[in-house]
C-alpha cells in the first residue's frame, strides 16, 4: 500500500510514522512525508527517527521493523511523487482555502481511485469538497493527540457507499480504529472537547479558579489529565478559538459558544510553568463550582452529539473515553451519575448561562442505550457480532461475556435472525483480561470465573442458530477457547491461534483444555496447551481447527458458510462433547522455561477431563485453574506479564 502524508508540522509527521509501523510487515508499502519547506521536512523525520529510537530502546519495536520503517518513509519537497498513493492524507492546515487549494492541486496528481482524506478539527467535509472534481472520494478523517499512537480516528463519509467501505478498510489496516459521524462542525468528539475548553478557560478568566486548580478539580472528578495540562501538551488553543467559532456560526450554533478571550491571549503559552508548579488546592465551595460547570458542559454536549445523531451512542461513548483520556466514557458517567443528577447539572448551568442547549434525552431524564463491549450488526437474515475492545486487542473481560451471551441468547430468540458471525473490531482476539485474572486472590475465586465463563459461553454452543466465529490475527487463549464454542471457525491469512497461559503460570479456564484436543487431536493439541506453541491460518485449517482455507474477508466467508449450512449444503455444529480416549502416558512435550507445576495441573486435567463428557471435563478445569492459585508460579507469571509483557520470559520457581 502507498500513502502519502501532506504536511510535516504539528501532526503529520506523528501520523507518517503511525501509517509507516502499520504497514512496515507489508512489502512494497511506502509513505511520503510531503511539505514544501525543507526546515518543517527535517524536523518531521527527525521527530520519526525519534520515536524508532525510543520505540527500540523500550523493546516496543524489533530491529527488523525499525529498519523496515525507516526504508518505508519516503520525505519529498514534491507534491507529484504522491501519483502512485492509494491514499493520501492533507494534514498541513485548518485553513479552508488553502485546504481547497491542496485539494485542486491533489487532484491533478493521483490516480483516480486514489481516496484522499483530510485532517481538521471541525471544517465539514462539504465545505471542503464543494469544489472537488470527485468529491466523492474526499473524506473528513479527524486523529486525535497523540496521532501515532491514539486509536479512534473520525470519518465522514461521503455519497459512495463502496469508496466509504474502502476508506474504513483503510483505516483499519493503518492501524486506527474508525468512528463513523455526521458531517457537521467539529464532527462528535471535538464538539465535546472543545466546549470543555473553553467552559474551563471561562472558569479562569471569570477568577473563579486557577489553572492548576481547575486541572485537579477536573482529574479528580473525572479523570483526564486536566483541560490546561492537555492545552500545554496540544498547544491547542488557537485551535479551540477556530472550533468555538465554527460552532457558534453553525445552524445550531448561539451565542454561547463564543470562544472566551483568554484563548486568544494565551495564544500558544503554556497555562502552566514547570518550574514553579502553582498550588492546586482550593476550598470545597470552588471545587464543587469547577466540577458542576464541567460536567454540565461534558454531559449537556455529548447528549446533544447523540441526540442529533451525529455519532452512535455506544460509539461516542467509546470515542470520548479515548480521544479524552477520561476514566470513563461519558455517556458512561451519565448512567453512573442518574439521568436525575444530569438533568439537574444541566438545567442550573443553562439557568446562568443563556444560549447553553439543553438535548432533549437530558430534559426528558431518558439515559442512553449503551454497549460497552458488543456491537450488533444486520444483514439481511444474518448478524454480526462484533466484539469491540480495540484498545486491548478485544480481551474478553466480565462484562466482554455478559455483554455477548445476551446478544447471543437475544439474536437466537430472534425469528428474523437464521445465523450469526462472531467476530471482533479487527478480527483480534487476545484472550482474558490479564488484570481481572491478576486480581484473584484465592482458588474459589478463580475456580468461579471459571464456571461463570462456561456458563455464559454455553449460549454460544447452545444457540438454535448456526454460530461461525471469523478471526484474522491472532486467536489467543480466552477468545481462541470463545470461538472454540462457535459452530464452526473461519479465519484469514493473518490469522494466529495460541493457547499461552503456561506463559503466565496458569492453565486454560474456559474450555481450552478440553475443546481444543477434540477439535484437533490430542498431539496436535499438546504444543499449543503445553508449550505455548501458535498455528498459523494455513495450518489451522488443516488440522480442521478451522474450516477450508484462510480467507481474505473471513467475515464475507463465514456469511457463506452460514449460507451453505441453511441450504444443506454442509453440517455446522458444536464440538463434539464425547470422552476421548487418552493414552497411559502422554506425548514428550518439551515446555522449555515454563512451569513444572503449572504443567503437571494442566496434564493432569487434561488426562482427567478428556476421558469424560466436556460438560465434566469443563468442571475438571475449572478446579485445576483454581489449583494454580495455590502455586508460587501463578504470581510470578502474572506478574511478569503485566510488568514486562509477553516478550519477556518469566522466571519460574516450579513451585
Amino acid at each position: 500500500m502507498i500513502v502519502g502524508v501532506i504536511g510535516s508540522g504539528s501532526i503529520g509527521p506523528d501520523l507518517a510514522y503511525g501509517f509507516v509501523t502499520a504497514l512496515a510487515a507489508e512489502p512494497g508499502s511506502r509513505v511520503y512525508l510531503v511539505d514544501v519547506k525543507q526546515d518543517a521536512l527535517d524536523a518531521g523525520v527527525a521527530r520519526i527517527k525519534g520515536y524508532v529510537s525510543k520505540a527500540l530502546a523500550r523493546g516496543k519495536l524489533h530491529p527488523k521493523v525499525a529498519q523496515a520503517v525507516e526504508a518505508a518513509l519516503v520525505p519529498t519537497l514534491k507534491m507529484s511523487d504522491l501519483h502512485d498513493c492509494d491514499y493520501v492524507l492533507e494534514a498541513a492546515t485548518e485553513h479552508l482555502p488553502i485546504k481547497r487549494s491542496i485539494l485542486k492541486e491533489l487532484e491533478g496528481i493521483v490516480r483516480p481511485d486514489c481516496l484522499i482524506g483530510f485532517a481538521t478539527s471541525g471544517i465539514p467535509r462539504a465545505q471542503i469538497a464543494n469544489e472537488a472534481k470527485v468529491p466523492d472520494r474526499c473524506f473528513v478523517n479527524h486523529p486525535f493527540f497523540p496521532a501515532w499512537r491514539t486509536l479512534p480516528i473520525e470519518i465522514v463519509l461521503s455519497n459512495d457507499a463502496a469508496l466509504g467501505r474502502r476508506m474504513i478498510q483503510t483505516m483499519r489496516k493503518l492501524g486506527k480504529v474508525p468512528i463513523v459521524t455526521a458531517d457537521v462542525e467539529c464532527f462528535a468528539a471535538d464538539d465535546v472537547f472543545c466546549n470543555y475548553i473553553a467552559e474551563a478557560a471561562r472558569i479562569v478568566e471569570e477568577g473563579i479558579a486557577t489553572p492548576a486548580q481547575v486541572d485537579k478539580a477536573v482529574n479528580d472528578a473525572v479523570g483526564g489529565g486536566g483541560p490546561f495540562n492537555v492545552m500545554d501538551l496540544t498547544r491547542g488553543n488557537k485551535l479551540v478559538v477556530h472550533c468555538q467559532e465554527l460552532m457558534q456560526h453553525a445552524p445550531n450554533g448561539t451565542p454561547w459558544f463564543a470562544p472566551p478571550a483568554i484563548l486568544t491571549t494565551q495564544g500558544n503559552a503554556p497555562w502552566h510553568d514547570p518550574k514553579k508548579p502553582a498550588d492546586p488546592s482550593c476550598s470545597e465551595a470552588v471545587r464543587k463550582q469547577i466540577v458542576d460547570r464541567i460536567l454540565a458542559v461534558l454531559l449537556g454536549r455529548a447528549f446533544a452529539v447523540m441526540d442529533d445523531k451525529t455519532c452512535e451512542p455506544s460509539d461516542l461513548n467509546w470515542l470520548l473515553r479515548m480521544s479524552l483520556g477520561f476514566d470513563k466514557g461519558t455517556l458512561e458517567l451519565a448512567e453512573t451519575l442518574g439521568m436525575p443528577k444530569v438533568h439537574e447539572l444541566c438545567a442550573a448551568f443553562a439557568s446562568r448561562h443563556p444560549g447553553f442547549p439543553i438535548p432533549p434525552s437530558v430534559a426528558a431524564k431518558r439515559a442512553p442505550n449503551l454497549q460497552r463491549d458488543i456491537r450488533v450488526e444486520r444483514d439481511g437474515d444474518l448478524a454480526v457480532v462484533r466484539v469491540f475492545r480495540p484498545e486491548v486487542r478485544n480481551a474478553l473481560c466480565a462484562r466482554t461475556l455478559q455483554e455477548l451471551h445476551d446478544a447471543v441468547r437475544a439474536l437466537g430468540a430472534d425469528g428474523a435472525v437464521r445465523g450469526i458471525v462472531l467476530t471482533s473490531t479487527d478480527g483480534a482476539f487476545a484472550g482474558a483480561d490479564i488484570n481481572e485474572l491478576a486480581a484473584l486472590k484465592t482458588p474459589e475465586e478463580c475456580e468461579a470465573v471459571c464456571l461463570r465463563g462456561h456458563a455464559l459461553l454455553e449460549a454460544i454452543t447452545t444457540c438454535p442458530k448456526p454460530v461461525v466465529m471469523a478471526g484474522d490475527g491472532p486467536v489467543l487463549g480466552g477468545g481462541a477457547e470463545t470461538a472454540m464454542t462457535c459452530h464452526a471457525r473461519v479465519v484469514g491469512k493473518s490469522f494466529m491461534l495460541g493457547q499461552p497461559e503456561v506463559d503466565l503460570g496458569i492453565i486454560p479456564g474456559y474450555g481450552g483444555s478440553q475443546r481444543l484436543p477434540r477439535l484437533i487431536g490430542l498431539e496436535n493439541a499438546l504444543p499449543l496447551l503445553r508449550a505455548g506453541k501458535t498455528l498459523d491460518a494455513t495450518a489451522a485449517c488443516k488440522l480442521g481447527w478451522a474450516h477450508g482455507e484462510p480467507s481474505a474477508d473471513p467475515v464475507a466467508a463465514a456469511k457463506a458458510l452460514i449460507r451453505s449450512h441453511l441450504e444443506g449444503k454442509v453440517k455446522l455444529a458444536p464440538v463434539d462433547p464425547k470422552p476421548m480416549t487418552v493414552p497411559a502416558k502422554l506425548p514428550a512435550q518439551d515446555i522449555a522455561h515454563r512451569s513444572l507445576a503449572t504443567d503437571a495441573i494442566l496434564v493432569d486435567v487434561i488426562r482427567r477431563g478428556l476421558a469424560l463428557p466436556l460438560g465434566e471435563g469443563l468442571k475438571i478445569e475449572a478446579q485445576g485453574f483454581a489449583r494454580c492459585r495455590r502455586t508460587v508460579d501463578m504470581d510470578i507469571g502474572m506478574k511478569n506479564f503485566m510488568q514486562n509483557g509477553p516478550r519477556v520470559p518469566a522466571v519460574f520457581l516450579h513451585e
